[in-house]
């Protein structure tokens, strides 16, 4: 046990003492051995360390480079492997290729027993400061739920961002229906029975996990042949199916604010949500922004990825949207996608073009 598990004070320290204990319990087959190793295909350093996040560089900045972009994963069930899995499905790699100089990746840290309180306002208070040591201004790229954190931030801290770019990302969860709103909408009726404290996250954030069917959702997901057995398919295959069989374990504040007041609340697009000490009103960010959504995509269906662009205060000429025929992870490791539409979307991100004025308060 950890000092941290120790520090319980009295007269509460046999109860605390008790629960520590449970959790070890109940989640010590996550937090040793390989099934928490989150392996890079591509070299990385690690440039920051944070409450709730690593900070992991990737590629080399040269003199005079362009602003560093720094890449929100979701905080959901698997970790952030999906995002430089092997040769041809790394989406790190791809822009690393496509000329960004050096693409930042905001890694969600692994939950020990004194994660148990993470709140959205914890990961948004360390996404912020990485950004400042990052020189306090980053083209930011938010990923399915992580994408509602990159928002939050441009909303909160409009001249931290220079550009937005969301892809899969779930905004207006009234606007359609999909499955991660129908959970939570189901859950709703029942909060007392939502957790408090750490719990495994594929419990409750259901709809995000890949349990079944691996073998096809990875076919599909990665665009490979259903039909080839060629060395490189089946290499590919296997590690898309290490990546699904890792899960994590979540703190019970962070999954009470996202099913209750992110998905079933609809709290951001309504413009309710509150954050670090202020009401989030979208209508302040005015970076360009740019919102990729798949057409097939059951867990941000277009609908509600789409719905940002309106909510947002970027005028109409920096406003831009693709549509792709996709599902929700094709979206970030299809080979064909990295190919084409994540080569474009990074030479958006490199494109130089007049940023609008500060809305006025």
């Amino acid at each position: 046990m950890t000092d941290s598990q120790n520090s319980f004070s009295a007269p509460q320290d046999q109860r605390h003492a008790a629960s520590g204990q449970e959790w070890l319990d109940q989640f010590k087959h996550h937090l040793n051995g390989s099934a928490q190793a989150c392996a890079f295909k591509s070299a990385n350093k690690i440039c920051g360390q944070y409450r709730s996040l690593q900070l992991r560089r990737f590629g080399r900045a040269r003199k005079g480079a362009d602003l560093p972009t720094l890449i929100v994963p979701p905080l959901a069930v698997h970790d952030s492997g999906f995002l430089d899995l092997s040769t041809g499905h790394s989406l790190i790699g791809a822009l690393l290729q496509s000329g960004l100089d050096h693409v930042h990746l905001a890694d969600w840290r692994q939950m020990t027993a004194d994660s148990r309180e993470q709140s959205i306002d914890t990961c948004l208070a360390d996404l912020s400061i990485a950004i400042d040591d990052l020189g306090g201004r980053v083209n930011l790229l938010g990923l399915s739920f992580g994408g509602l954190f990159a928002l939050l931030i441009a909303a909160r801290f409009p001249n931290k961002v220079d550009k937005l770019l969301l892809a899969g990302t779930p905004v207006d969860m009234h606007a359609g229906l999909s499955t991660m709103t129908h959970h939570a909408n189901k859950l709703a009726k029942t909060p007392q029975k939502l957790p408090v404290d750490m719990a495994a996250a594929e419990t409750w954030l259901a709809p995000l996990t890949i349990a079944q069917g691996t073998e096809v959702h990875g076919l599909e997901s990665m665009q490979r042949d259903p039909g080839s057995f060629s060395r490189a398919d089946l290499d590919a295959l296997a590690l898309y199916g290490r990546w699904a069989q890792r899960k994590g374990d979540l703190s019970g504040t962070y999954i009470r604010e996202l099913l209750l007041r992110i998905c079933a609340g609809n709290e951001i697009a309504k413009g309710t949500f509150m954050a670090l000490g202020q009401r989030i009103d979208l209508k302040n960010i005015r970076a360009p922004i740019f919102v990729i959504a798949g057409a097939q995509d059951e867990i941000a269906p277009r609908r509600q990825a789409l719905r940002v662009l309106d909510l947002v205060g970027t005028p109409q000429a920096r406003r831009r949207k693709l549509v792709v025929q996709a599902g929700h992870f094709t979206l970030f490791m299809g080979r064909n996608m990295l190919k084409r539409e994540w080569r474009m979307a990074a030479g958006w991100l490199q494109s130089h073009a007049p940023h609008a004025r500060p809305r006025k308060a």
